[in-house]
């Protein structure tokens, strides 16, 4: 254990008294490391106010109670110093600290912790409310947004804005694909996911009215053209398949069999397109090149539809995006959205499939 001599003795306590704390945290020990290395040669001179604040931060956070000596030990600062830069925390930003003789005593630390500090944050809480909506009223919901009206009220960025008003920065039109979504079969399944158990769901196929029951072990969930596919293992066929969240109309939890291992999760997904992936880890990825031309080329600079995805300029008009997949079947249906705009470039099977579709679309109009 490191001793260390306090540079600021306490009253009562006799001069050159050795303190015994135990050592800094990594977090709070990176903090020191980083103010010195900015130029700071003399390693007895004291932090910059905000390096000093961001430490005191993170002292408060891994304790609530702290003797203004240990803080002052800690950062390696006056105890003067301490109580200036507590009284910051107090009075800018609002942290909920109670001083006295007994020392400094940190009040709700999560208030503290998760106070918002940026407009990105501010952003991300906008965002929060709007995705609450899909949780009504239920008892979940008015927790979250009891620990989200917290925020509003320690964020300087917001104001005198409270929760309430937040959803006067949102559309309150129902997100497309999110009217179909069943949020207490989504949290059964999700919890069966975390607890590692086997389901029997009951599940309708896209062609038939009627479902089916399958025995299942559900690995992830995965977000495509705004609907939820879950992501499971076959027990009773084998492989890896995708269920569209919609066409679940039950889950029931089974006890695992004798001897049962779990299936390895194994990502599909990284080079589809959408959800149609070939479920083959060896198969072959497509190189695709797609160009777009004029309204849609300004919109290309703005979009990114696969993260492979790069651009190619061809001229301020026109634009050429290229990527990677394991499927073309979406692809196609990607490219006719955009009209005579789209020129497939490659590869062949792409231009054959877009062409097929367009002779099978000329022939309806045809007739």
């Amino acid at each position: 254990m490191k001793v260390r001599k306090n540079p600021a003795t306490p009253a009562g306590t006799a001069a050159g008294t050795v303190h015994h704390f135990p050592p800094l945290s990594p977090r709070s020990a990176s903090v020191i490391r980083m103010v010195r290395t900015r130029g700071n040669t003399n390693p007895h001179s004291e932090m910059p106010k905000a390096e000093s604040i961001h430490l005191l931060k993170s002292l408060f956070r891994e304790r609530a109670c702290w003797k203004a000596h240990e803080l002052a030990e800690r950062m390696e600062c006056n105890e003067r110093t301490v109580r200036r830069h507590v009284q910051h925390l107090t009075d800018a930003e609002r942290w909920p600290i109670d001083g006295g003789k007994n020392g400094y005593t940190l009040r709700e630390p999560s208030r503290a912790e998760t106070k918002l500090v940026g407009p990105g944050e501010v952003a991300a809480l906008v965002m929060a409310h709007g995705a609450l909506r899909g949780l009504g009223s239920s008892e979940l919901a008015e927790r979250l947004r009891d620990e989200l009206m917290h925020l509003c009220r320690g964020s300087r960025d917001l104001g005198n804005t409270g929760w309430q008003n937040l959803g006067a920065a949102i559309h309150q039109e129902a997100a497309r694909g999110d009217a179909v979504m069943d949020a207490d079969l989504y949290g059964r399944i999700t919890l069966a996911m975390l607890q590692r158990q086997i389901l029997d769901i009951r599940y309708r196929r896209m062609e038939e009215t009627g479902s089916f029951r399958v025995r299942i072990f559900p690995q992830k969930w995965i977000s495509r053209d705004q609907c939820w596919y879950l992501i499971a293992e076959d027990l009773e066929r084998g492989g890896q398949r995708a269920y569209a969240l919609p066409r679940i109309s039950g889950a029931t939890a089974v006890a695992r069999p004798a001897g049962f291992v779990e299936p390895v999760f194994v990502d599909h997904y990284q080079h589809a397109f959408g959800i149609w992936t070939p479920f083959d880890t060896g198969a072959p990825l497509h190189e695709v090149c797609v160009e777009l031309t004029d309204y849609w080329a300004g919109i290309a600079r703005e979009r990114c539809w696969h993260p492979s995805q790069r651009l190619e300029e061809i001229s301020p008009s026109a634009v050429r995006v290229h990527f990677r997949v394991n499927e073309l079947v979406e692809v196609k249906s990607w490219v006719l959205k955009f009209g005579g705009a789209a020129t497939v470039i490659a590869p062949l099977a792409l231009r054959e499939m877009v062409l097929c579709e367009i002779t099978e679309m000329k022939g309806n109009y045809d007739r």
